[in-house]
């Protein structure tokens, strides 16, 4: 497998890359998911936010995206026979919660635990499934290369067609403004992976700081993450590119 590194350096300000093209996706109608985990407030707001500005069709390039999708988290939205009514039955899901490398917690109390490194393969169309885009709002779970060398590894299971894996390679802080910049930044049709960095971004500020187990000195609101195959990287919610074959290679960036 072919692996790609791109470090994005604070702000993102522009990026240079090559992507293989493909033929764009069919017109159409397209349906967002959004998914609280039972734990604080503020993940239900986070994910309001967001979805709560496509509660009309919003016509985007060639297709129309309005939220079908809007439950507590369980784990058998994610996992098991059941996982392809909830989030592989949408085109893009946003979700926010507790994480940490490659989980998330979709129920605070008992605790409920999604391993994404164990989850049936997402967007596998063979199979019916068609999950686009995740987005995920919470710390640490979107680890890539400087948390892994082998950073592809551990996301192969899950990518089976899916085309972005967006969140946080670091501790993040959230009840702010990215889900609704973030849902903006797409509405006005910008690359989905640089809609979530430019989000991240507006609420960038050294006046609050955290360390993290590394050493690592990171502001507010954390630094930023996400793996994509290599055709997928100009993906808008306008248009995208076809559904890659799983054996294909992987991009993958972040914010330093």
């Amino acid at each position: 497998m072919s692996k790609h590194f791109i470090r994005i350096l604070g702000c993102l300000l522009c990026l240079t890359m090559v992507a293989s093209s493909t033929a764009p996706s069919y017109s159409g109608s397209r349906e967002i998911g959004g998914y609280v985990a039972q734990a604080e407030s503020r993940f239900q707001r986070n994910v309001w936010n967001f979805i709560k500005e496509f509660r009309s069709p919003q016509s985007i390039g060639s297709h129309s995206w309005k939220y079908d999708q809007y439950y507590w988290a369980r784990d058998f939205l994610f996992e098991g026979g059941t996982h392809d009514n909830y989030v592989d039955a949408q085109d893009l899901v946003f979700i926010s919660g507790h994480g940490n490398s490659y989980i998330w917690q979709s129920v605070q109390s008992p605790s409920e635990i999604i391993d994404f490194r164990n989850v049936p393969g997402y967007g596998d169309i063979s199979n019916g499934d068609d999950l686009e885009f995740l987005i995920i709002e919470s710390c640490s779970t979107v680890a890539t290369a400087p948390e892994a060398s082998n950073w592809w590894t551990p996301w192969k299971t899950m990518f089976q067609g899916m085309h972005q894996l967006l969140g946080f390679r670091t501790l993040s802080y959230s009840d702010n403004g990215i889900p609704n910049a973030f849902a903006k930044n797409l509405k006005n049709n910008q690359k989905i992976w640089e809609a979530w960095f430019d989000a991240v971004n507006t609420e960038r500020t050294w006046s609050y700081t955290h360390t993290e187990s590394s050493g690592e000195v990171v502001p507010y609101p954390g630094y930023a993450s996400g793996i994509m195959y290599t055709s997928t990287a100009n993906d808008r919610l306008g248009s995208y590119a076809a559904d890659p074959s799983p054996s294909q290679g992987f991009w993958t960036v972040w914010q330093h």
